[in-house]
């Protein structure tokens, strides 16, 4: 009797052996809140991101409110997206009682469309969040172009684009306002749950600094006694979105072979871009010129994708739709929006496990699985 096929799944959690030290050392001192390795993974970070404006946070979609906060956002006020994003990125818009704009994606990417952002705008536009579907950077010259034009804020969501870059500078330092990042452990870099958030400028990382630990300004905020310091006001309610001691341990471990695992997401993806771009009923999606794909998860178009889909979950490969549009959810106070874009790419998208426990012989596998299926 043969042995059943592998099975390959669409996510994996990766969690280095020597983790496992690296917190023991760090549960042994006693500081699991608070401690040096948070400064540490935080160094990490500006240094792989090319960007000296990044903190650690506790989550991406506290981190996306505090963000949508910081760029004005206020009861009332409007926010533009893709309703082709995760709950966790649009929650945040609803949490800060603002309203959401949806707007049309490219069919041949399923990232927002910067043609059809100018037509969404009104005067209670605050900002404009860019979600990298798997990784997949969206246009942000032109995104940028228009933001710049209404003086509008941009903020990135990079849950699945750890390690992308747009012409040739990684996602988080191409110049938007504000970039959040997932560390969830489905993402190329966990510490079991957390966040970053990328600033454009310092003015902006020194007020999400303060507003990520209640508004309280650290140096003032106590007396030489220890005792807490009248005197030190707090003029904006902020939020408690600091990553631990231990996150931030984790995410040390994981930085020391972080670009192994962006390279074989990334090794990956090519190799599937190239044996399915000529097959019959197959799109592979298009992506900006000079620019680096995370793929988070391969994503491509394909008619009579959900049988494709079946024949794939049939044969042990965990391939899935990923996000359902939002703007089906009455939470956000609208029916189904007409967005052809959005129609489109709803009804053919589907991905495929693209991450580093996909060697060679999987991917293969996965090829000649959609090879038989389409011919």
């Amino acid at each position: 009797m043969k042995n059943p096929p592998k099975n390959i799944p669409l996510y994996k959690v990766n969690m280095p052996q020597h983790a496992a030290g690296i917190i023991s050392e760090v549960m042994a001192t006693g500081q699991v809140a608070i401690g040096p390795n948070i400064a540490k993974f935080e160094g990490l970070l500006r240094n792989y991101l090319g960007n000296p404006f990044i903190m650690a946070t506790g989550d991406i979609s506290n981190s996306l409110a505090l963000c949508l906060f910081m760029a004005g956002v206020r009861p009332g006020d409007e926010v533009i997206m893709s309703p082709l994003v995760c709950l966790a990125t649009s929650c945040p818009v609803r949490n800060l009682f603002a309203d959401i704009r949806w707007c049309d994606v490219e069919p041949m990417t399923g990232n927002i469309d910067p043609a059809d952002i100018s037509k969404k705008i009104t005067q209670k536009t605050k900002a404009i969040v860019v979600y990298h579907w798997a990784g997949n950077p969206a246009e942000l010259d032109e995104i940028h172009a228009v933001a710049r034009a209404h003086n509008i804020a941009v903020i990135e969501d990079a849950g699945e684009a750890f390690g992308a870059e747009y012409h040739g500078r990684k996602i988080g330092n191409t110049g938007s306002d504000y970039t959040v990042f997932s560390f969830y452990p489905n993402r190329h870099l966990t510490t079991i749950d957390g966040g970053a958030i990328a600033c454009a400028s310092q003015d902006g990382y020194e007020k999400a600094y303060w507003l990520k630990r209640y508004g309280i300004h650290q140096p003032t905020f106590r007396c030489e006694d220890g005792e807490i310091n009248p005197d030190s006001d707090i003029p904006v309610a902020g939020w408690n979105l600091y990553m631990s001691h231990v996150a931030a341990s984790i995410g040390i471990a994981q930085m020391d072979h972080i670009q192994d695992i962006v390279s074989r997401h990334y090794d990956n993806g090519c190799y599937y871009d190239e044996k399915l771009s000529d097959i019959r009923g197959i799109t592979v999606l298009k992506r900006p010129v000079d620019s680096r794909s995370a793929f988070w998860v391969y994503t491509f178009l394909v008619q009579d994708r959900d049988h494709l889909l079946a024949s794939l979950r049939n044969a042990g490969v965990q391939a899935s739709k990923v996000h359902l549009r939002n703007d089906i959810y009455t939470c956000f106070g609208a029916k189904r929006n007409d967005l052809p874009g959005v129609d489109y790419f709803s009804a053919h998208s589907l991905s495929i496990p693209s991450g580093w426990w996909v060697d060679d012989q999987d991917r293969a596998r996965i090829v000649d699985i959609i090879l038989r299926e389409k011919k």
